[in-house]
């Protein structure tokens, strides 16, 4: 649309389109501010539609690694280190996989089980089953926190999101408070996104248009983050939950649908 230096800018996208593509950021972002969590899915599923998918995934990548400037800060404050630090090194180990698979893998069957593990987690909560659960699984061992890392950071670098919303339903359940689970979210949020650019880089799947377009949506991205982290902010803890899982239902009737979708078309 535009070009910079003899770089163009979302060539191929009409007025409309761009505007889109912003929006989904702000959205995007802002759910982050709120929660530590949860830019990539909604922002993704809505400019694949215009950007395709390898593009959308690859320019959220980036777009949120710019957003750990303003909130990394924020994942060091209430984070629960002793979860954080199993759950940081088993995302490692399932990033390096995810983008291994990433050109070739077929995501469909992946991001509908992915979906559905979610809505059956939080339905499960809100019937208390998982307190039953919490008597026969010790729910912060390291081995189970391992597992879930691994598969989270696999899952969220193959789909280009959502492992987060499946290892966010885990932390729910661990973290005593709406500050510890935030700040958690924060920091794993920022690991991910800095181990996953690292990765994305070293494999040369960058191009001068993706590093403009990020810098392009930056602002958007901040303001969206400004915006959520006080809406966090002067939230109670109940409208901190509900809102929670809100977000995590929608997100996970998405990634059903999404994957739906595409394997019957």
């Amino acid at each position: 649309m535009s070009t910079f230096g003899g770089v163009t800018v979302f060539e191929t996208l009409d007025a409309a389109a761009v505007a889109l593509v912003l929006v989904a950021h702000f959205v995007g972002f802002y759910i982050r501010g709120a929660l530590g969590f949860g830019s990539n899915m909604p922002i993704v599923l809505l400019t694949t539609w215009v950007l395709g998918p390898h593009h959308a995934i690859l320019l959220v990548a980036l777009t949120s690694g710019i957003a750990q400037v303003h909130l990394l800060p924020q994942g060091f404050r209430d984070t629960d280190w002793h979860v954080a630090r199993i759950l940081a090194l088993g995302m490692m180990v399932g990033i390096a996989l995810g983008v291994w698979v990433f050109a070739g893998i077929e995501t469909d069957w992946l991001v509908l089980l992915l979906g559905g593990l979610i809505i059956g987690i939080i339905l499960m909560d809100r019937l208390r089953l998982i307190e039953h659960l919490r008597r026969i699984v010790d729910l912060r061992s390291p081995a189970l926190a391992s597992v879930l890392a691994a598969a989270s950071g696999t899952v969220g670098t193959v789909s280009g999101g959502g492992g987060l919303y499946f290892l966010v339903v885990y932390l729910r359940l661990v973290c005593a408070t709406p500050a510890a689970l935030r700040s958690t979210n924060v920091f794993l949020s920022g690991a991910f996104m800095i181990f996953r650019l690292a990765l994305l880089t070293y494999a040369g799947l960058f191009t001068p248009q993706l590093l403009l377009e990020a810098l392009v949506i930056a602002p958007v991205v901040f303001l969206g983050s400004w915006a959520g982290t006080r809406l966090f902010h002067a939230s109670t803890p109940e409208r901190f939950y509900n809102f929670l899982q809100l977000v995590l239902l929608v997100a996970a009737a998405a990634l059903f649908g999404k994957g739906l979708i595409y394997l019957l078309s």
